[in-house]
């Protein structure tokens, strides 16, 4: 199913669609070809450098988190999942980011990560690691937030697979 779907990305790219219209395109694909229980979730994100622009929409997956001026907000994008609802329509948020912002993007198995109590690691905790880690570099804040998962879940195995990318705006020109 994963190469189905990245076959339809793949072809559906060339196009250049924006963030909504390219799950729509994705969703459309999966349903025309059904297979019992199979869906996807995903943040579909497109970043434009010249213009310091982030345009995303989402079909199912825990809503990013926006750092912006040290304030941390939620990503209101939300949608169904893919290959599951022929008429599903998806939302496209668009931020303009501006130097110092960053957006963090995850999926469910950040959140739901337990610990031997049964508690998950939850937003809260999630959030509590981006604020404390928002003046470092994008790749220094994704392993802040793994190690944070993996002190909380120690000796817990994880029943769900869990990614983590994280867009850090630069100064103008700057590509590190």
């Amino acid at each position: 199913y994963a190469s189905l779907v990245s076959g339809f990305l793949r072809s559906h790219a060339a196009e250049e669609p924006g963030a909504a219209e390219m799950l729509l395109k994705l969703n459309t694909s999966l349903c025309e070809r059904p297979i019992e229980a199979q869906f996807v979730s995903m943040v579909y994100a497109v970043w434009e450098d010249d213009k310091r622009r982030l345009k995303v929409a989402n079909s199912g997956l825990p809503l990013p988190i926006y750092v912006h001026k040290g304030q941390i907000e939620a990503v209101n994008a939300t949608g169904l999942p893919l290959g599951l609802f022929p008429n599903a329509e998806y939302d496209e948020f668009t931020y303009h980011g501006h130097p110092g912002d960053l957006f963090v993007f995850f999926s469910d198995g950040i959140l739901e990560a337990q610990n031997a109590g049964g508690d998950m690691f939850g937003r809260k905790r999630l959030e509590q690691v981006v604020a404390r880690n928002a003046e470092a570099s994008a790749n220094s804040l994704v392993e802040a937030i793994f190690r944070a998962v993996s002190k909380h879940s120690v000796g817990v195995e994880s029943f769900d697979d869990q990614t983590v990318v994280v867009l850090k705006v630069k100064e103008a020109g700057r590509r590190k």
